[in-house]
């Protein structure tokens, strides 16, 4: 499988990296949970900058990247603008989230920036040409906050997310049943074994789901979600007990 490389970290190999998301609605609080990350098994951040209280200005979104980079130090950012058809608390228009990633792209200059597939694929062809340009890696993302499709489904979206240029591909799923865990995790080594063009993240979201997050390298998945604080999605555990756990499952 091809590998994604942050600075110092390498996704796509070894072990899944731990992320932790940050809901802060401040440059303040940004900051401070960016101190108690450091206390935290913490390979890079995402910054959930739809919880943010300024959600479309270019210089805003700028001053708080820095903001982390600055208490973070070489701890990759990872930019997200989660709207709310995909499960997030943006209600930014469609016109106002493009020009947000844009502005994003060009003056905040994070390490990797998430677009939704669900925009369509001539603005992630669009969003890759971009990011590129400015040396910063694209995760495209599916969600399904109701329930988890079809392995076939999975499959075919992490592939066309792929084919439309996108660096790593992340599909999450709501689990109802034990069930649809093994429908996600059956797509993803799937997509392992036959289409290793990039890393993947996937995870099933909800208590069913949490073995999900902590089985990516057996099965194919480079990067989960842990907690030092608030949680961005259901199912996530405090990274502390997650790097316990990977390491077990390493070794």
């Amino acid at each position: 499988m091809k590998t994604v490389k942050l600075k110092n970290v390498v996704l796509g190999e070894g072990k899944p990296k731990i992320c932790i998301p940050f809901v802060d609605d401040t440059r303040e609080g940004l900051a401070a949970s960016a101190r108690r990350a450091l206390s935290f098994p913490c390979d890079l951040v995402e910054w959930r900058a739809d919880y943010y209280n300024i959600k479309n200005d270019p210089e805003e979104t700028a001053a708080a990247i820095r903001t982390l980079r600055r208490v973070l130090g070489d701890i990759p950012v990872f930019y997200t603008m989660r709207t709310g058809q995909e499960g997030g608390m943006s209600d930014l228009t469609d016109e106002e989230y493009e020009r947000t990633l844009i502005s994003t792209i060009e003056t905040g200059r994070p390490d990797m920036i998430d677009v939704e597939l669900s925009r369509g694929d001539d603005f992630l062809k669009n969003m890759v040409e971009r990011a590129h340009a400015r040396s910063i890696a694209v995760v495209a993302s599916r969600h399904a906050f109701r329930d988890t499709p079809p392995k076939e489904e999975i499959v075919e979206t992490m592939r066309r997310m792929q084919v439309l240029g996108a660096d790593i591909a992340k599909f999450a799923a709501m689990a109802n049943s034990a069930r649809d865990v093994l429908t996600l995790l059956d797509a993803t080594l799937t997509m392992r074994e036959l289409y290793g063009d990039t890393p993947l993240i996937t995870m099933s979201m909800g208590k069913p789901g949490i073995v999900s997050r902590l089985c990516g390298e057996v099965f194919g998945s480079c990067l989960t979600f842990g907690t030092a604080g608030a949680s961005s999605a259901p199912g996530q555990i405090p990274a502390d007990q997650m790097k316990h756990i990977l390491d077990i499952l390493h070794d």
